[in-house]
């Protein structure tokens, strides 16, 4: 198609398994304008002669084979970079998407036209596709969680503007890019979660990425709250007790050393408020309260702009 609304890209690495059930679940949605771009990451089992036999029934479909391994966010680059659509997402070789998934994700971004990136609910299956749990967050998911832990589920969909904004996935943050990816998309945009409904179904099984790499998942997942964590709190504006409770969940798997670190900048933070606020006890009320009254009118301003 010249120009389908969704883009898709599949990375596929000896996923041959589950491939042909993944590239179904697309083919069979009840949205039609879209296209799927399979990237073959070098497999050495037969993942590209099934995304090939996909692609010569449907010109929707397109297949591209990297001739060396380049790894997950380098595939997706490469996907991403042949899309045309106005809306992208991403699946996996192993999951599915339920048959109104792209129609639904498509419906929200047309109607909230602020919104860079929505995120909709799913659930685990086990190896055979039979459902294990039904996925419920413990509480309803919020943009400051994403200082502590990835929380933008398997079922997602973003505009292509954004994606021309934040730029390509970070290639050396290989087991958490698309964690990374969303914290960019959220410093420079917004982001909603529809928690009650379930799009997609997430496979659980012995090969799963998050299960042989965890030990990579968690050291790239700390590299990259210690970048973000300030900038979130500086877009965010948050008070000092939400800064304390954000320092403490990105590093509470921290060194003690490095902990207490933390906890001495948020201590000295807080004798600096508590020595302002002393201060403006020898201040005239009126003149205080006039200061109070600029500032909420320079808020209001920024957030009507």
């Amino acid at each position: 198609m010249n120009n389908p609304k969704i883009s898709i890209v599949l990375p596929t690495y000896n996923g041959e398994r589950y491939l042909a059930a993944s590239i179904c679940s697309v083919v069979e949605q009840s949205e039609r304008s879209w296209e799927l771009i399979i990237v073959d990451d070098a497999s050495t089992d037969k993942s590209l002669i099934i995304a090939n036999s996909f692609a010569k029934h449907d010109n929707r479909i397109r297949v591209v084979s990297n001739s060396v391994n380049k790894q997950l966010p380098a595939s997706l680059n490469i996907g991403f970079a042949n899309a045309k659509g106005k809306y992208f997402t991403w699946t996996s070789d192993d999951n599915l998407y339920e048959k109104n998934a792209l129609a639904v994700m498509v419906e929200y971004l047309d109607r909230h036209g602020c919104t860079d990136l929505v995120s909709f609910g799913m659930d685990h299956i086990d190896e055979n596709g039979k459902k294990i749990v039904e996925y419920v967050p413990i509480v309803k998911r919020h943009i400051l969680e994403l200082a502590y832990r990835c929380n933008i589920g398997a079922a997602f969909m973003y505009r292509a503007s954004s994606a021309k904004r934040v730029g390509k996935y970070d290639e050396q943050m290989f087991c958490a890019e698309d964690y990374e990816y969303w914290i960019r998309i959220a410093l420079n945009g917004k982001i909603d979660y529809v928690d009650d409904m379930k799009l997609y179904s997430y496979r659980i099984h012995k090969h799963n990425l998050t299960a042989t790499k965890k030990r990579e998942v968690h050291e790239k997942t700390f590299l990259i709250q210690e970048k973000y964590l300030y900038e979130f709190i500086k877009k965010f504006e948050l008070g000092y007790l939400e800064c304390a409770i954000l320092i403490f969940l990105t590093h509470l798997k921290k060194s003690n050393k490095e902990f207490m670190r933390y906890w001495s900048i948020f201590f000295v933070l807080w004798i600096y408020k508590k020595l302002i606020k002393t201060t403006a006890m020898f201040i005239p009320q009126k003149k205080w309260r006039h200061v109070f009254r600029e500032q909420r009118a320079i808020r209001i301003k920024e957030i009507k702009r």
